[in-house]
C-alpha cells in the first residue's frame, strides 16, 4: 500500500496522501507555485486580462451589421383616388398645350398598395480615424496584462516568502525537538543516578523530587513542541496548495550561515527590480493613455461603409448596393472635453508624484530589511557564544558534581540554561534563514 502512496505521489505531482512525504524548500516552492489557490487566481486574472488584449484587438476590423423587416397590413398604406376627367390631348404642337382644342374623357380609377414589405439590409463600417481611441484602447489592454502579470510576480513572491518563513520554522522546530530528546535523555540518566544515590542515604530525597519536576516539564514541553509541529506542517501544507492534514517531513537544518555582505545591493540598482516600482510606472503609463484616448474622443471620427439592401414591396423585388463615408465632429464637446483633459494630466502629475514618494519608501524597506538582516546575523554570534558559555558552565558543573561538590538541583539548573542557549541558537539562525529570504525579496531577487 505504502509503495502504491508512493509511486501515486511522484507520478501525480505529488498527489495527497495522509502518509508522510519528504519535502525539500525547492519541491515546497514549486508546489506552491502551481497549487497554491490565490496564484491560481492571479493566473486567471492574467488570461481575463488577455482575453480583453484580443477583445480590443477586433476594433481594427470593420463591423458587420444585419437586419430585417417583413410587414403586413390589414389595409393597404397607399389609397390613391383618381376622380374622372378630360384630359388634354397633345397634337405635337408644344404651343397647344396651354390651350388645348382636344380632349380625352378618363373615367377616373382608385390605387391600393403597399399592403407589405420584406426588406432586408447588411452593412460594413470601417473606422479610418478614430482620434486614435483604437490603438490607444489596444495599448491600454496590453497593460493590463502587463499589470496582471507584474501582480501575479508579486503573488508569488508572497507566497515563496510565506513557505520559506514556515519552512525555517518547521526546521527549528524540528532540532529543537532533538535538543530536547537529548535533554530527557540526560535527565533519565541522572534520575537512575540520583534515584541510586537517594537509596544509598548520599543525598537527600528533595533532589529527586527535582528530577522528575524537570521531567515532567520536559514532558509537557514535548507535547506543546508536537503541537506546533503539526499545526506548522498544516500552515505549510495549506500554503504550497496541499490538503491541510498532509504530513510534510523536511530534512533540512540551519547550519549554512553566510555574512550579510555576501547578499547587499545598493537600493538604488536594486529599485528598478522591484515589481512595485513597475507596477508604479505602469500606472503613470495607463494615465497618459487615458488622456490620449480621452482627446481622441473629441477629435474628428472617419468611417467608410458599404450596404446591400434588398427590398420586396410594390409587387417588386430590387436589390441595391451603397457606398457611404461618414465624418462626425463633435463640436458642443470641445468645451467639456478641455476639463477632461485638465482632469487626466492632473492625475498623470499624482501619478508621477506617487512614483517619487513610493520609490524612496521602496529603498527605505531594502535598507530596513539589510539591517533586519545583519542584526539577525549578529544575535546567532551572541547565541553561539552563549551557548559555548553554557555547554563550559555545564561541564564544569557535571565535574563537581560527580566530585560530590555540587548538588543534583545545579546539574539541573546548569542543563536548564545550555538547553536555552541551544533553543536560542535555533532559533536565531531559522530567523537569519528566513530573514535572508526577506531580503531578497526587497532588492527584488527572488
Amino acid at each position: 500500500m505504502l509503495k502504491k502512496i508512493f509511486l501515486f505521489s511522484f507520478l501525480v505531482l505529488f498527489s495527497y496522501s495522509l502518509t508522510a512525504q519528504t519535502f525539500t524548500l525547492d519541491s515546497l516552492k514549486n508546489y506552491a507555485l502551481q497549487y497554491n489557490k490565490s496564484l491560481q487566481d492571479a493566473k486567471l486574472e492574467i488570461e481575463a486580462s488577455q482575453t480583453v488584449e484580443k477583445k480590443a484587438f477586433t476594433k481594427y476590423f470593420p463591423t458587420v451589421e444585419a437586419g430585417a423587416v417583413a410587414m403586413r397590413t390589414n389595409r393597404p398604406l397607399l389609397e390613391v383616388d383618381i376622380p374622372e376627367m378630360n384630359l388634354p390631348v397633345y397634337d405635337g404642337n408644344p404651343m397647344n398645350l396651354l390651350n388645348p382644342t382636344q380632349f380625352t374623357y378618363f373615367p377616373g380609377m382608385s390605387i391600393e398598395t403597399l399592403d407589405y414589405a420584406n426588406i432586408g439590409q447588411i452593412t460594413a463600417i470601417q473606422p479610418l480615424f478614430t482620434g486614435g481611441r483604437i490603438y490607444n484602447g489596444n495599448q491600454l489592454a496590453e497593460l493590463g496584462t502587463s499589470v496582471s502579470t507584474i501582480k501575479y510576480e508579486m503573488a508569488s513572491d508572497a507566497v515563496i516568502l510565506k513557505v520559506e518563513e514556515y519552512y525555517w520554522q518547521l526546521v527549528a522546530l524540528n532540532e529543537k525537538k532533538k535538543t530536547i530528546q537529548s535533554y530527557e535523555a540526560l535527565l533519565n540518566t541522572l534520575q537512575a543516578d540520583v534515584t541510586v544515590a537517594v537509596e544509598a542515604g548520599l543525598i537527600q530525597k528533595t533532589d529527586l523530587l527535582k528530577v522528575k519536576m524537570e521531567q515532567n516539564n520536559i514532558s509537557l514541553k514535548k507535547m506543546q513542541l508536537e503541537n506546533g509541529i503539526a499545526l506548522l506542517k498544516m500552515a505549510l501544507a495549506q500554503t504550497c496548495g496541499m490538503n491541510y492534514d498532509t504530513d510534510i517531513t523536511v530534512n533540512d537544518s540551519v547550519v549554512e550561515i553566510l555574512s550579510p555582505e555576501s547578499f547587499y545591493t545598493n537600493p538604488n540598482d536594486a529599485l528598478s527590480a522591484r515589481n512595485e516600482f513597475e507596477l508604479l510606472n505602469k500606472s503613470i503609463e495607463a494615465q497618459m493613455i487615458n488622456e490620449r484616448m480621452t482627446r481622441g474622443e473629441y477629435l474628428p471620427q472617419i468611417a467608410i461603409g458599404a450596404q446591400a439592401l434588398y427590398a420586396d414591396m410594390f409587387d417588386k423585388q430590387e436589390t441595391y448596393g451603397i457606398a457611404f463615408a461618414t465624418i462626425s465632429i463633435p463640436i458642443s464637446g470641445w468645451w467639456e472635453g478641455t476639463y477632461e483633459m485638465q482632469e487626466h494630466k492632473i492625475r498623470t502629475t499624482i501619478a508621477q508624484n506617487n512614483l517619487e514618494e513610493k520609490s524612496d519608501l521602496l529603498m527605505l524597506q531594502m535598507q530596513k530589511q539589510y539591517n533586519q538582516l545583519t542584526e539577525a546575523y549578529k544575535s546567532i554570534l551572541v547565541a553561539e557564544l552563549s551557548c559555548n558559555q553554557a555547554k563550559e558552565h555545564l561541564k564544569v558543573v557535571e565535574d563537581n558534581y560527580k566530585a560530590g561538590v555540587l548538588a543534583a538541583s545545579d546539574l539541573l539548573e546548569a542543563q536548564a540554561i545550555y538547553q536555552g542557549t541551544l533553543d536560542a541558537l535555533i532559533d536565531a539562525k531559522s530567523n537569519y534563514k528566513f530573514s535572508q529570504t526577506a531580503y531578497k525579496q526587497a532588492i527584488g531577487q527572488m
